[in-house]
């Protein structure tokens, strides 16, 4: 048996459930497609508006990897709404071991913090950090066999983002979260960890490479070329590399591993 068939092994039989996941091509979906594919049955959800999204992309991974999957609305602003996706997880698993906090916002218009529309800044903090604790409470009080939580924070956390002061300050937030989580369950077997992607290939990602060529006045490449001279890998990482590191902290191979922020960034904040 080789270390992959020996950690789907371990895996299979539990249950996930991952927010923000709706989108083929974003990081909820690489956290997806890793845990289905180490046999996790998958609970894929995101907001309402995405149930047929959300129902597509369920089907196909249940296909794909021979996994139980679902699809579940849920508004990580609404505890209701959040109580309702946990509780009908455990309807459909009858159990819930991993939680995948991927569920975010990025920023409203961009403006320094004395000029940043307040409007905004209360949603952001809402959905990035109100959110993430909003889904770990209810699913703390379901996960009676121990499990392991994962925050998706930003490096944006760890570097202080100009004109998007309220998307750094949230994901600032979630590591400290992490931690506070991670010291009051530890006693309980659940584990809590975040992950600080960088520059990851996503349609967010190239939006803002298309941003920031608008801004400097050059074509996307140049302006892509520019962004990635800060990473020494020197390419964007993929979401399915940040579904793998969401999928080791989920897994047993982790299991003496909590309380901390791992950067996903290529060798960005080596000495963060």
């Amino acid at each position: 048996m080789d270390e992959s068939q020996a950690v789907e092994k371990e895996m299979r039989g539990r249950s996930a459930l991952v927010t923000g996941a709706a989108n083929p091509k974003g990081i909820g979906m690489g956290a997806v497609r890793r845990l289905a594919e180490m046999g996790c049955d998958v609970a894929i959800s995101d907001l309402g508006f995405r149930s047929a999204e959300l129902d597509t992309n369920a089907a196909a991974v249940g296909e794909a990897h021979g996994v139980r999957t679902m699809a579940v609305a849920i508004d990580v602003t609404d505890q209701q709404s959040v109580d309702v996706g946990v509780a009908a997880v455990i309807e459909r698993f009858g159990r819930l071991d991993i939680v995948i906090n991927n569920a975010g916002t990025v920023f409203g218009a961009p403006a320094p913090l004395h000029e940043y529309d307040e409007a905004e800044w209360s949603r952001t903090l809402d959905v990035n950090l109100n959110g993430t604790f909003r889904v770990s409470k209810a699913a703390v009080a379901v996960m009676d066999r121990g499990g392991s939580i994962v925050n998706i924070a930003s490096k944006a956390g760890k570097v202080p983002a100009a004109a998007n002061g309220a998307y750094s300050v949230s994901k600032s937030a979630i590591m400290m979260l992490t931690r506070v989580m991670a010291v009051e369950l530890g006693a309980k077997g659940i584990r809590v960890n975040a992950i600080c992607p960088g520059l990851i290939d996503t349609d967010l990602q190239r939006l803002n490479v298309a941003l920031k060529a608008h801004v400097a006045g050059l074509d996307e490449a140049e302006a892509e070329r520019r962004m990635l001279e800060s990473v020494p890998i020197g390419r964007m990482g993929t979401i399915d590399e940040v579904g793998d590191l969401c999928a080791y902290l989920a897994s047993d191979r982790s299991s003496y591993v909590t309380g901390q922020a791992i950067n996903a960034t290529g060798g960005m904040l080596t000495a963060i």
